[in-house]
């Protein structure tokens, strides 16, 4: 499996832990919102088993009142106190319907509140009847107080039984609590550490990647050192091997000129031989011009220019400022530039005219090279800058060789024409180019 595969794998993993994780605490925080729900019904329902106790106490207070003292309203309150009750038992009967053991014993509870309010009807009753006695009354409270007892002993079992149901509960709910807790902290853990071991993957394959580009980065620039060399190399056997020999030819040409000064045919040799010393020296010199490394930058770039203007028939207008001598490398990269930027204008660009300019500043020499043609199409320019893709190897090439040598390399192009501008660095960087100087030919 490859690295990127794993590392999918692990992605994948991840964000299905994660959606598993949400699923799970989704149901757990389901069930616990339940659970809660339940406790707060067992608490809703105590709390009703309490207010039955306290209403029909103060029915019982009020009822006792009436018959001693004859307020009336003791009577109202006696009466408020019975609606309240009815009501309540009512409350208490809907909230305990889902427990068995809580359906019977509201049903006896209703049965001894009703006798107890039939005990209650009959003292007030035979109180407004006049036949009351002491004695009557005496019986009608001790009935009630039976029945109290009663009542209160069937509100107390309720009471135990919700408190065991609220003792389940609670522990139902913390139990749900501390699974929520565990599976959150579990998938949390967990998907944190593959997002971490897919982090640390993604990064040792991008700073694989990145010792990759910069190698290649390397290598190119090395390619072009190796082809400055051997265009130096080249230049120096144009020069002296084959300059030389055709030199020879031309005086021993000239000789028998001499001898037969009316033969044409001698006389077009030595026009062709011209024209060979003549393109040889060019060739020669374009490979890489003798006045870069003896004169400078400046001096190569005007005698380039002029070379370029004859050559093409596209006037070249040159601007340089003064920067004194750069080291090799940087006035190289400067005339490879050049060299490329005047020979695409000439094959590509349709230009009437071309602008050079060469000027210094505190720290860079900047080169601009400027034509006035057709322009590179804005769907392959943004793409070269953007994204590397090559628009040609002149191109690419140059901007390896600014980059190598720490600089930057700028291009604008549109319907106008396009503009070519580097800046390096005068200082140059160290570079390796002394591996392949050869002592015999420089």
């Amino acid at each position: 499996m490859s690295p990127r595969q794993k590392a999918r794998l692990i992605f994948s993993l991840a964000l299905l832990l994660l959606i598993s994780s949400g699923i799970a605490t989704s149901f757990s925080i389901v069930r616990l919102v339940n659970s809660t729900k339940w406790v707060a019904h067992t608490y809703d329902v105590k709390q009703s088993i309490s207010k039955i106790g306290s209403v029909f106490a103060l029915a019982g207070r009020t009822r006792a009142r009436f018959v001693a003292s004859g307020d009336a309203s003791a009577r109202e309150q006696y009466n408020s106190a019975i609606t309240l009750l009815q009501a309540e038992l009512q409350d208490a009967e809907r909230d305990i319907s889902d427990n068995p053991v809580q359906r019977e014993n509201v049903a006896q509870l209703q049965l001894l509140v009703n006798k107890r309010i039939e005990v209650f009807t009959s003292s007030i009753n035979t109180y407004i009847s006049g036949k009351t006695d002491p004695d009557q009354q005496l019986l009608f409270n001790a009935q009630s107080l039976q029945l109290a007892d009663d009542s209160n002993e069937v509100m107390s079992m309720m009471q135990d039984e919700e408190d065991r149901l609220l003792v389940e509960r609670l522990r139902v709910s913390d139990r749900l609590f501390k699974v929520t807790v565990a599976v959150l902290s579990a998938m949390f853990l967990s998907s944190l550490i593959l997002f971490v071991v897919h982090y640390r993957m993604l990064t040792a394959e991008g700073a694989k990647r990145e010792e990759s580009e910069e190698n290649a980065r390397r290598v190119s620039a090395q390619l072009l050192r190796v082809q400055d060399h051997e265009r130096r190399k080249f230049s120096r056997e144009l020069h002296d091997g084959l300059g030389q020999t055709l030199a020879v030819v031309k005086w021993t040409l000239s000789s028998l000129l001499e001898k037969h000064p009316d033969d044409p045919s001698i006389a077009e040799c030595v026009k062709s031989v011209d024209e060979a010393i003549l393109g040889t020296r060019t060739i020669s010199h374009l490979l890489h011009p003798p006045l870069l490394d003896e004169a400078g930058f400046e001096s190569a770039a005007r005698w380039f220019v002029e070379g370029f203007s004859q050559r093409s028939g596209i006037p070249v207008s040159l601007t340089i400022q003064d920067a004194g001598r750069l080291p090799r490398s940087v006035e190289l990269a400067l005339f490879r530039v050049l060299q490329e930027s005047l020979t695409n204008i000439h094959k590509h660009s349709k230009s009437p005219r071309a602008e050079v300019s060469l000027r210094p500043d505190r720290a860079n020499v900047i080169l601009r090279v400027k034509d006035f043609g057709d322009g590179v199409p804005k769907e392959t320019l943004e793409n070269f800058v953007h994204s590397g893709t090559r628009v040609g190897v002149g191109l690419a090439g140059m901007r390896e060789r600014i980059r190598e040598q720490g600089g930057q390399f700028r291009i604008d192009s549109n319907g106008a024409g396009t503009t070519i501008e580097v800046s390096l660095p005068r200082a140059g960087r160290p570079s390796f180019e002394s591996e392949f100087t050869d002592t015999s030919i420089t």
